[in-house]
């Protein structure tokens, strides 16, 4: 029998109460619509993440899944021919260059059939992956947790009748910063760190 495909970013692709902290060698496609994702590129290479490919749409994002309907589709179509010499081969991983909603996650996920991280979730996997006490670990699991809460909650929310949904609360952002405080500073500093290299 397959094993699932993993969409929760805290869990980084394995079982669930596990985190996964070494994403050395993987390989991505950057989803990019607005803004320089230059950034976001090299915070994914500290982490060992190789970025083979961006794929730009221009316009607004569409709020269910980021890209058109059509163009995921592609991507998509092209994540699952990539045999071995095609430019995607080995592909395990699909970043949106968004703080994008858990149902854009999920129905990315749907579609890609790989796991989906945000700005958000490759920033969490970034600090964790670099975190130096406990504490700070700890803190940064927790807000894993909750933004994989977020995403389960919309994945049970599609299997669900429009009269019985409901709305599910704070984003993955907010859930960061209520249960982290000042643990949120210590993120952004640690991304420009990376990012920006030793002064």
């Amino acid at each position: 029998m397959d094993e699932p495909i993993q969409v929760l970013a805290g869990t980084g692709g394995v079982a669930l109460g596990e985190a996964r902290t070494n994403h050395d060698g993987r390989k991505a496609v950057l989803l990019h619509r607005d803004g320089n994702p230059s950034e976001l590129i090299a915070l994914a290479e500290t982490m060992g993440i190789e970025i083979l490919d961006v794929q730009y749409q221009k316009g607004s994002e569409d709020p269910r899944s980021y890209f058109g309907k059509g163009r995921l589709q592609d991507v998509a179509d092209d994540i699952s021919s990539a045999v071995e010499g095609h430019p995607w081969h080995g592909v395990d991983l699909v970043i949106i260059h968004s703080n994008a909603s858990p149902r854009q996650l999920v129905n990315v996920h749907e579609s890609v059939q790989v796991e989906v991280w945000d700005r958000v979730r490759l920033l969490l996997s970034l600090f964790i992956s670099h975190a130096g006490s406990v504490e700070a670990r700890t803190q940064v699991r927790i807000a894993q947790l909750l933004a994989d809460r977020s995403v389960l909650r919309e994945l049970s929310t599609n299997k669900q009748p429009v009269r019985e949904r409901i709305w599910w609360g704070r984003s993955a952002r907010d859930s960061w910063r209520l249960e982290t405080g000042s643990g949120n500073n210590q993120l952004e500093e640690s991304s420009e760190k990376h990012f920006t290299g030793p002064q």
